[in-house]
């Protein structure tokens, strides 16, 4: 499978945790090959030929926002870019805050199976949990958008992972980008539309289950997350880590030692690690 990363800008703390998460995946000989999309490609050649980028500019930035200039609209096209380059492969897209824990096998046969994945399931629609999804829910409730019917049971799924099966990928991409466009042309609130796009494209073309058991994603907190990475990278250039080094020394993290979601200084988040 083709791991694949979306980065950009000049932003420092988006690259480091980019870094941090691939040296968690590429202890898994599943992975094929890793993809950066970016527009600041100097923030991967310390990872030789273990990394591909495949460059952008602010150009081609503004473009793949497309005809309503909604900004997410580029995760998709950043997959539909990857997929065109391995066409015979799946493809498993990460958001720069998640990690790796477990191991890819049971991914890798859902995979082979005609199966996808997303990182977990958040919500149907219809629950109401914040302003913008009360907004969703009264725009796009009841409507048929690209072939998709949208109800109350439509789930809203995190998209920190999107894995795409080989034999499926390019049919979800091209539903996915055009549930995006027809979407934006409601007055239906941004935030949330590529994201969802993705939830139900997934769910229409695939068997789509969850990833959360292999794989953690701490964007519920940040700080605590960066200033371990940040030692880290420190450490490593300090003592001279070659590429190797990183990926043993990433291996051996102790992932469960901070929360993944920080509510109070004793909430802790494990993750569930698949044997």
């Amino acid at each position: 499978m083709i791991l694949t990363l979306l980065t950009f800008g000049p932003r420092l703390e988006n690259h480091y945790q980019a870094a941090f998460a691939i040296l968690s995946y590429l202890k898994d000989p599943l992975i094929e090959r890793v993809v950066v999309v970016t527009n600041y490609p100097a923030f991967y050649a310390f990872f030789a030929d273990r990394v591909d980028t495949l460059v952008i500019d602010e150009q081609t930035l503004t473009q793949w926002q497309g005809e309503f200039q909604f900004f997410w609209r580029v995760k998709i096209k950043a997959l539909e870019a990857v997929y065109a380059r391995y066409p015979l492969s799946a493809l498993l897209y990460v958001d720069s805050d998640m990690f790796l824990a477990g191991n890819l096998t049971a991914l890798s046969s859902h995979f082979a199976q005609g199966g996808c994945v997303m990182h977990l399931a958040e919500c149907r629609l219809a629950d109401n949990t914040d302003k913008t999804l009360r907004k969703m829910h009264r725009t796009l409730h009841g409507k048929t958008i690209a072939g998709v019917e949208i109800g109350d049971d439509s789930l809203m799924w995190n998209a920190g992972v999107i894995g795409l099966c080989a034999q499926k990928a390019k049919s979800i991409i091209a539903l996915s980008l055009q549930l995006c466009d027809e979407i934006c042309a409601t007055n239906c609130p941004r935030r949330l539309v590529e994201q969802f796009s993705f939830s139900l494209a997934l769910a229409q073309l695939s068997l789509l289950r969850a990833c959360d058991d292999v794989m953690g994603h701490y964007w519920g907190n940040k700080i605590e997350w960066n200033q371990a990475i940040m030692q880290f990278w420190v450490v490593a250039k300090l003592q001279n880590f070659s590429v190797q080094d990183c990926v043993v020394t990433v291996s051996e993290w102790g992932w469960s030692a901070i929360a993944l979601h920080k509510k109070t200084a004793s909430y802790k988040c494990e993750i569930k690690m698949l044997d």
